[in-house]
């Protein structure tokens, strides 16, 4: 003989499960502060003088790294940017920004002007934020939505 749960509360345990894996409401800015710093390093860093521009991409990425880190320490998870459908729309269009303000910045380390890097920098550093924070919400507005 089985145990056979009632529809209406395996959906309901189904339910609970999704709004658990939300972010949380008190989502830290500290954290998209931080976020935006990498990003700017990351961003800037082709445009550095050397060695510099060969210092900073792997204290960026190790930043990035500790950060995911302490993320999955704190709540115990972690979502890829790309994996929620609606949101990763966002992560794509964020990318595409990166991908020319990376331009920007190698322009300005070539022909340009050597404060180019600067400019990507600051630049990804406001995208960064921004888009992490609307990729939040479409991502809470999806969740949501699954839910119902």
């Amino acid at each position: 003989m089985t145990q056979d749960p009632d529809p209406h509360e395996a959906l309901a345990s189904i339910q609970a499960a999704r709004a658990g894996s939300a972010p949380p409401a008190d989502y830290p800015v500290g954290y998209d502060l931080i976020y935006g710093a990498v990003c700017a390093l990351l961003l800037a860093g082709p445009g550095l003088p050397q060695p510099w521009s060969i210092i900073v991409l792997p204290l960026a990425m190790a930043g990035l790294a500790l950060m995911i880190t302490a993320w999955r320490k704190k709540y115990g998870w972690w979502v890829s940017g790309y994996s929620p459908k609606r949101a990763r729309w966002v992560a794509f269009a964020l990318g595409a920004v990166f991908v020319g303000l990376i331009l920007l910045s190698l322009y300005g380390r070539g022909d340009g002007p050597d404060w180019l890097f600067l400019v990507s920098g600051g630049l990804g550093f406001v995208a960064a934020i921004a888009g992490s924070r609307l990729w939040l919400r479409v991502w809470r507005r999806e969740l949501a939505e699954e839910i119902r």
